[in-house]
């Protein structure tokens, strides 16, 4: 039988501490450091911040990537949609790229954010406009373009939501 490449079980959970040490481990090199702050830099916001949800991917019951779901006044610089729930902070460890990991993340993503915030029925991210991997992964992924650009922290930033109300209508 061949080995199938693909993780077979990809699921998300609230951010444990039992989680510090491996996400601790997580690497990106320098080209996605650019865009995404490691889960360290991200627990420490979100210690500070407690609109800020951090969310673990697991592979297979063991943390791969990382993100936080970010809510309240604070995301008002990316929309000002009270509805809406902010994406940040993205990733997949470099050593579990490539496998499809971010995809299926995303894939069970808005039932998940729906889970946890049912009152809220859009999810937003912005992405780097020379991200074109990342871009070309959200669109994938049911995001749409905003039209909407922001100045990052690394240039010029597009807006992209995935509308949660819409969620079961239109799955492929």
């Amino acid at each position: 039988m061949k080995q199938d490449k693909e993780i077979e079980t990809t699921t998300l959970t609230p951010y444990l501490p039992e989680h510090r040490h491996m996400l601790s481990q997580f690497y990106l090199p320098d080209t996605q450091t650019l865009f995404s702050a490691l889960p360290k830099e991200s627990l420490k916001y979100c210690r500070e911040d407690c609109d800020r949800h951090p969310i673990v991917i697991l592979a297979e019951g063991i943390p791969v990537g990382f993100f936080v779901l970010h809510i309240g006044e604070n995301i008002t610089p990316f929309t000002n949609d009270k509805k809406a729930v902010l994406l940040r902070g993205f990733l997949v460890d470099q050593k579990h790229q490539g496998k499809g990991i971010a995809k299926k993340a995303l894939q069970i993503l808005p039932e998940f954010a729906k889970g946890i915030f049912p009152n809220k029925d859009l999810i937003v991210l912005a992405v780097d406009v020379s991200n074109v991997i990342a871009k070309t992964l959200y669109t994938r992924s049911g995001y749409q373009d905003t039209g909407i650009q922001k100045e990052g922290r690394s240039g010029l930033m597009e807006i992209m939501e995935y509308r949660l109300d819409t969620m079961n209508k239109d799955m492929e």
